[in-house]
This record gives structure tokens, sequence and C-alpha cells, in this order.
């Protein structure tokens, strides 16, 4: 059975501030994720959509902070022959500096998601319980994510019976922790900006 995995993102060169909390978002994401192990003579296709936020938030102190960096993304990777899992993983993390520190959570969840496969639109949503923060603390969080295909579908062939498909676009969501609303509205965060994207190997 195929482990979980982050989808592989193109790098992008951020400037340290005040962008300084991204790397600290994608270690919390990486360690939710188990390494993966693809067969490569089966092929595959994988459908990735991704987004993210600035926002501010309150710490578990009860203080307010600002510029809090929260990633929504969806992957569903799909073995040559079979049918894509109308359920597929979704990667929800956070983080943000306090006070008396960083505070983050993250998870790695199925979650109800509908893909168009001409990259058109793509949408999520769920409930997750016992949601764990880097303190101990339990939380549940909602969330509900939108992604609308802009400009048009860009092709990359990496090599034979590799290819890429990738298409910019809006991104929406509402994200609840703990019945507080965390972000209710477009992405904000530009970099990467939003996209919908389909990797395939045959």
């Amino acid at each position: 059975m195929r482990g979980l995995r982050l989808p592989r993102t193109e790098s992008a060169h951020l400037p340290s501030r005040p962008y300084r909390y991204v790397v600290s978002l994608l270690a919390t994401l990486a360690l939710l994720a188990v390494p993966a192990v693809a067969s490569a003579a089966n092929g595959f296709r994988e459908q990735v959509a991704s987004a993210r936020w600035s926002t501010p938030f309150q710490c578990p102190d009860g203080s307010a902070a600002a510029d809090g960096r929260l990633i929504v993304e969806t992957d569903n990777f799909i073995e040559a022959g079979t049918t894509p899992d109308l359920n597929p993983p979704l990667r929800v993390g956070f983080v943000g500096q306090c006070p008396d520190g960083t505070f983050s959570w993250g998870f790695v969840q199925a979650a109800a998601t509908r893909f168009d496969p001409d990259l058109k639109n793509v949408s999520v949503s769920g409930t997750f319980a016992n949601v764990r923060d880097n303190r101990g603390g339990l939380h549940t969080v909602s969330t509900d994510a939108r992604w609308i295909g802009a400009g048009p579908i860009m092709t990359t062939v990496n090599g034979p019976g590799s290819m890429r498909k990738e298409r910019s676009a809006t991104a929406t969501a509402t994200i609840v922790f703990d019945g507080n609303t965390l972000v209710d509205g477009a992405a904000n965060f530009p970099f990467p900006a939003p996209f919908i994207r389909v990797d395939t190997e045959k």
C-alpha cells in the first residue's frame, strides 16, 4: 500500500523577512507525510491543488498575533489501472509566532474531494478532530476550500512518458479552528500562488 506524501512543488526564492515562518510551516507538513514508493513500471497520475494564506490568529495564552501562515493542499496519487480516490489526503498546516514562541499544528486526513480532470476547479471539505499542536494541545479543524482555474493550462514534458499539466488558480477557503474562524476568503500569500496540477508517469 502506498503511503502519503507531499506533492512535489517548484522551488521559490523567498525573502527571509517577512516570510521567515514559511520554512517552519513546510517542515511541519513534511513531518506529517510518510515517504512513498511508486511503481515506475505501472505508472501513475498525481492530482494536486495547493494554496496559502497569511492571517492573524489567537495564541494559546489568549493573546493576538499577526502573520500566521496556513497551507491547504489536496494530493491524490492514482496508480495506473485504478480509479481516483474520492477521499484523497488533505494536508492542512499552520505556523505562527506567539510572544512565548512558535505555535503550529497540522494534519493529513482523507477528505471528500472533487477534482476536475481539465483543471477547471477543485473542491475539498471536512471536519477533523484531535488535531495536535506543537505544545500537546488537541483541536478540531473544519476545512472548506475551493480552487478555480485561471488562464491556460501549461504543459511540460519532463521525459519519455513523463508530463505535467499545471494551471494557475484562484483559491478561497473557510478554516474554522476550535469554533473560531481562522481564514475566510481568498488565498493571499503569493509564494507560490494557488495552482491546480496533474503529473503523469507512464
